[in-house]
């Protein structure tokens, strides 16, 4: 250790002595801050999101085939119902000529099964046996008429193309997507709250405030749509909100998925810790190592006493949440709780 290190040692550690007094009986007198405890109903915290649609999917034919038609682009806007591809109905159309054909045969042979059974000129037997033909052809023509209908791909809201998957000409399987539609119109808003949160998510009192990125200093209301009461993969509970506040008009804040925002969350516990709780500073709770307890230092005629108490979660003000232990009007230490301990003399400082 060289000597500017030691000076410096030395000199911190006298400054230390100084700052502390002691008493006739020479006993140390320790300067602490200090706190008074007040009751606390509400919970502030802040979190980031991301816009997401409200309605997306990604549009996909029943049938194989090639496309020849693909006359949306990237982008563009589309209504509910319009056109967004067709493939080739050739060979499908050839089906649905055999199978109507054979369809019309078998009903025009029911009928006149039908009559014949009446004058008892067939059996019974012969009768279902036709009928069962028409039930098989029925069945086959109606499944050619919607092949056929599936030929086309119509949009099922009106919104925009995010992507087009495929392109003109190019042969595609049932199943396989070929654009990517969202409704732009439809937005909410997805965050992940930590798991220690999730009970504030069932109070009565709550609100949602949305200001976005790309429109800082313009502060929306939201309300809850749902939440997952689960964190599968200890990453979080999963919440989405929606923007239910008349002065969001989309006209002015042309907010679209992807956009980034920051959710500021209130939450009243009186609904699920009667009265209230209690809320310390961070600094003023320190833990047993060994028990892994919490405790704070309550204060009482300059002394000092440690105290269990129950700690809930921060409140995002660096405030602790306490349930059980204090009382509101109590006096605790607020900071330098590890320089002390049971009986120590104490002299509280601004």
């Amino acid at each position: 250790m060289n000597k500017k290190h030691l000076f410096t040692i030395l000199s911190v550690a006298a400054l230390m002595a100084c700052s502390q007094t002691k008493t006739k009986d020479g006993d140390r007198i320790i300067p602490v801050k200090i706190a008074t405890v007040e009751a606390y109903s509400d919970i502030r915290k802040e979190f980031s999101g991301i816009v997401e649609p409200v309605d997306f999917v990604n549009l996909a034919f029943r049938v194989n085939g090639q496309i020849i038609n693909l006359p949306v682009i990237e982008g563009e806007r589309v209504k509910k119902g319009q056109l967004i591809a067709e493939i080739d109905p050739r060979d499908l159309a050839l089906q649905y000529a055999a199978d109507k054909a054979t369809f019309e045969t078998a009903g025009a042979q029911l009928e006149r099964n039908k009559r014949l059974l009446a004058k008892q000129a067939i059996s019974k037997q012969e009768y279902e046996i036709s009928e069962a033909n028409y039930q098989r052809s029925k069945s086959a023509y109606e499944l050619s008429s919607n092949n056929m209908r599936d030929t086309k791909l119509y949009a099922p809201f009106a919104g925009s193309i995010e992507k087009r998957l495929v392109e003109n000409y190019q042969r595609v399987t049932s199943g396989a997507s070929v654009v990517t539609l969202v409704n732009t119109d439809k937005l909410r808003i997805k965050f992940t709250m930590p798991d220690v949160y999730v009970s504030l998510l069932k109070s009565d009192k709550q609100s949602f405030k949305v200001e976005f990125d790309a429109f800082q200093g313009h502060v929306f209301n939201a309300s809850l749509e749902e939440f997952v009461d689960i964190s599968t993969y200890g990453t979080g509970i999963p919440v989405s909100v929606l923007i239910d506040d008349p002065a969001f008009d989309r006209k002015v804040y042309d907010v679209k998925p992807g956009f980034t925002c920051n959710i500021q969350f209130s939450a009243n516990v009186e609904t699920f810790i009667p009265g209230g709780s209690i809320a310390i500073p961070l600094s003023a709770v320190f833990e047993d190592p060994t028990t892994k307890n919490r405790y704070v230092w309550m204060v009482k005629d300059n002394k000092v006493e440690r105290r269990q108490v129950q700690v809930l979660s921060p409140t995002g003000d660096a405030m602790f949440l306490v349930s059980e232990g204090l009382t509101p009007g109590e006096v605790i230490v607020s900071a330098g709780v590890y320089q002390l301990v049971d009986g120590s003399l104490v002299k509280p400082v601004n």
